[in-house]
This record gives C-alpha cells, structure tokens and sequence, in this order.
C-alpha cells in the first residue's frame, strides 16, 4: 500500500479499499503533496481544497455522506414515483 493511501486510511477511518473506491486517490495524492494532516482530513470528507473543487466528483464521493449512510444531495435521485410515498413517520 502506498504511504498517501495509508495515512488518509489512518486520519479518516476509511479502509484503503474504500477510499480507492472513490477513484480521487491520484488527483487527490497530487493535491496533498506538502498538506498538513487536517488538510488532508477536510479534503477527504468535504471534497473541497483550498477553496477550490479539486474534481467533478469530489462532492459527490465526500467521505462525509458515506459517513452519515446517505448519497449528497442533487447527485443521486430517489427513484420514479417516490414524491408519491408518504415520508416515514408521516401521519398524512
């Protein structure tokens, strides 16, 4: 394992495999070159570098959906016909 994948693995608690998932491994390795470890952090969770968006993926493949078990919003649809189902709990 390559030692930029291993400390991101290690400060987001991501496996390897997870993170390599995203496929941001390689712009993201380029974009950290130099970063603190804090730096490392955000981009991984938020998909935002300095400021800047660092692919057109990065918000979509933050760590902190897949942290929270949902999808980011406007990336991915609930399917046809859900504005039809009650939400859950609903009484109406």
């Amino acid at each position: 394992m390559d030692a930029f994948v291993e400390l991101s693995a290690e400060l987001t608690g991501f496996s390897a495999e997870e993170l390599r998932s995203t496929g941001l491994v390689e712009p993201y390795r380029a974009l950290a070159e130099g970063a603190s470890e804090a730096e490392i952090i955000q981009l991984w969770y938020t998909g935002v570098w300095r400021g800047t968006v660092p692919s057109a993926r990065a918000y979509a493949e933050g760590l902190a959906w897949k942290a929270a078990g949902v999808a980011a919003p406007g990336t991915r649809g609930p399917g046809f016909g859900s504005w039809e189902r009650r939400p859950r709990g609903s009484s109406r």
